[in-house]
């Protein structure tokens, strides 16, 4: 399986701004960001074309979501053929599984989410899922299963409030979730990207 190797600080600083992709370190003085100034830096002065905007909020949601350029053109191939296609996008990138787990605050960060899936500690419905861009479905049941996943949520879910989100209901007791309802373009305010800059950068 194809995966992205690099530093997350790098992709951060790449974005020119905090994509939280280390958890609670981003929070915290070890983020490079804050180290450096970069985050607070007057940024350079020079010509920037429409072209370079677009790309760079596109490599921004792609980072943000942890997902390879191949992958995420596909999830634009699909929400293409919707009528609003940065929300069909959106939804798409919402639904994946390890996105789930981390909304439910299971996990510091996506890329913590998705290894708690592929190592098998997820069921949905039951079921042992261990493929991270699954999409899940209402009324779906998300629980961490292994004894091993548990005590390592366990500790997760200790140092964290109980995850908000409109479409998911959590039981941090039971270490398990529930989709409420499939999400909506409103539920996801929280992603830096302007959706449409994508949208137009695929249409050329």
């Amino acid at each position: 399986m194809a995966r992205d190797i690099g530093t997350k600080c790098k992709r951060c600083r790449r974005a020119r701004e905090k994509l939280f992709l280390r958890g609670n370190k981003c929070l915290s003085d070890k983020c490079v960001l804050m180290k450096r100034g970069e985050e607070s830096a007057t940024p350079v002065r020079r010509r920037v074309s429409a072209y370079a905007i677009q790309l760079r909020e596109k490599q921004k949601l792609r980072m943000l979501y942890g997902i390879l350029e191949t992958q995420f053109r596909n999830y634009f191939i699909r929400a293409a053929k919707s009528p609003n296609t940065a929300a069909a996008l959106l939804i798409l990138l919402e639904r994946r599984l390890d996105n789930v787990i981390y909304r439910l605050g299971f996990a510091d960060s996506r890329s913590q989410a998705r290894q708690l899936v592929r190592h098998g500690h997820i069921t949905v419905d039951g079921k042992k899922v261990d493929i991270p861009s699954y999409q899940v479905k209402a009324g779906q049941v998300i629980a961490v299963a292994t004894e091993r996943g548990r005590k390592l949520v366990s500790s997760i879910v200790a140092n964290k409030e109980a995850a908000v989100v409109p479409w998911l209901s959590v039981n941090q007791q039971q270490l398990t979730g529930q989709v409420l309802r499939l999400p909506e373009y409103e539920d996801v305010k929280d992603v830096p990207c302007n959706m449409q800059l994508i949208v137009e950068f695929y249409s050329k």
